[in-house]
């Protein structure tokens, strides 16, 4: 008897231990999130999407050991309002923000082209609007949506969604922000060195309210206030993130990468102008030893992930804002059009993901996609809940990805800025210009360039789209401000 008492007690024991260690057992971390957005890069400008001048071995890992998307999309073609759909989740239309909030260091001043004789001139502007000219308080971003979850957040390179302190980043969820408010910024402030490359391209020579400046709304502010920075710009953003990360190593993390390259101004550190001896064309060589820099730069990021131990656990998600100017020396690769315009030149760019605790590598997907998805698929990785008040238009990737759920994601995806517009459904795109008066159907599988309208020969096919883009532009408020 007393031995089988015994006998009891310890296997009671050992179970009310198992049990125990069952209840303590820590859940999996939630991944850290870094989210890299590139400014005015085109869909060929990677060379893992075909650019024949240079290896961008860094992001192009990102694709070897994760997802490259051939069919991705931004929600607008201009720098701003894309910006404004990737961090809501939402069509930046809802909520009227359709436009560029500002177009240089000085907001009260617009420039406006003269089609006459091919100028630009400054223009007083009407400020009445700049307290519209942001997303809105009622709606949140990705930040205010992570950080009430238990996230470190943080933003560092363009802003661009406003610069009234209600829209300004350490206001809207970050925790911390080192970012200039405008749509670029010189990446030296001295032009003239000689162991740098400045190269003005397209009309930028024209823009003196818009561009080689550190002034104004591009000049650098560090959690709203205004540093200076000595040295090359690019090097100072990717130096900050890597404190970030270094900083929150053991708890987890949302890093907003919007650096600015490789937009122009085109100014680079000669030694990697230097390696492209090959290439003739000056601009093309000065654009493409930026994509260089901006590569090395982000490989910096990516070794110090690694090298900290949380590279399994860390989503790293690559796309670019629009596609390149046609003025600019980038590549739209087989597309046409360009920032701007809704052709695919436009909206069609570069998107890669990697998670290596979950995602299978080397994964190519065709399905259409577009930036609306990264806040819920994040959200879903994190186990983060979304708001309830407002209906995210993104997708969850995930289940098309770990385990390849049968369709697409997205039944329709729809474009509008000013008077260029455009819808997709399956292979078909109706692309418009209402300013021209223009309305094409294409056929995206047998021409990704748009060259062939085939409204005539597909009439059905085309009424259908012109209905499905009138019936949703009918559910838009009116813009919050003009341009």
């Amino acid at each position: 008897m007393t031995r089988r008492i015994v006998a009891c007690a310890v296997v009671g024991a050992f179970l009310l231990c198992a049990a125990v260690a069952v209840a303590v057992d820590p859940a999996p971390r939630r991944p850290n999130v870094v989210l890299i957005y590139a400014d005015d890069m085109g869909y060929g400008d990677l060379s893992s999407f075909g650019n024949p001048h240079i290896q961008t071995r860094n992001l192009d890992s990102l694709a070897r050991d994760g997802v490259k998307f051939t069919s991705a999309y931004t929600t607008a073609p201009l720098c701003s309002p894309s910006r404004a759909g990737l961090l809501t989740g939402r069509y930046q239309q809802k909520f009227g923000f359709e436009l560029q909030v500002s177009a240089g260091a000085y907001p009260e001043k617009r420039t406006v082209w003269q089609k006459a004789d091919d100028s630009f001139v400054s223009v007083d502007r009407d400020t009445s609007d700049f307290d519209r000219r942001g997303i809105p308080v009622s709606e949140q971003n990705i930040a205010e949506i992570f950080r009430p979850q238990g996230y470190r957040t943080a933003v560092i390179g363009k802003w661009h969604l406003g610069f009234r302190p209600q829209f300004q980043p350490q206001n809207r969820g970050f925790d911390y922000s080192l970012v200039f408010l405008g749509n670029t910024s010189l990446q030296f402030r001295e032009i003239d060195r000689p162991d740098i490359i400045s190269r003005k391209v397209d009309w930028h020579d024209q823009l003196p309210h818009a561009a080689w400046t550190r002034e104004g709304l591009s000049a650098l502010r560090e959690n709203g206030q205004i540093v200076d920075v000595d040295g090359y710009l690019l090097w100072r953003l990717r130096d900050e993130a890597i404190s970030f990360i270094e900083q929150n190593k053991d708890q987890t993390f949302f890093l907003y990468l919007p650096f600015n390259a490789p937009v122009p101004p085109l100014q680079v550190p000669r030694s990697y102008y230097d390696q492209l001896g090959q290439i003739k064309d000056d601009n093309v060589r000065a654009y493409q030893a930026v994509l260089l820099a901006y590569d090395a730069a982000l490989g910096k990021i990516f070794d110090r992930i690694r090298s900290l131990g949380l590279e399994d656990n860390t989503i790293v998600i690559f796309a670019s804002d629009n596609g390149n100017a046609v003025t600019r020396p980038g590549s739209n690769g087989p597309f046409s059009g360009g920032k701007f315009d809704t052709r695919e030149g436009g909206i069609r760019t570069p998107y890669l993901v990697k998670w290596p605790n979950r995602l299978k590598p080397g994964q190519v997907y065709d399905q259409p996609v577009s930036t609306l998805d990264i806040l819920p698929t994040i959200s879903a990785a994190a186990n983060v809940a979304l708001p309830v008040t407002k209906q995210v238009d993104g997708v969850n990737l995930l289940p098309y990805l770990d385990k390849p759920a049968k369709g697409a994601p997205h039944d329709v995806l729809y474009w509008k800025l000013d008077n260029f517009a455009a819808v997709r459904r399956g292979q078909w795109k109706l692309y418009i210009d209402t300013a021209e008066g223009i309305a094409t159907l294409h056929d995206l599988d047998r021409d990704p360039g748009e060259k062939t309208d085939l409204a005539s020969a597909e009439p059905r096919i085309f009424a259908d789209l012109k209905k499905l883009y009138a019936d949703w532009e009918k559910t838009l408020p009116p813009r919050a401000w003009e341009w």
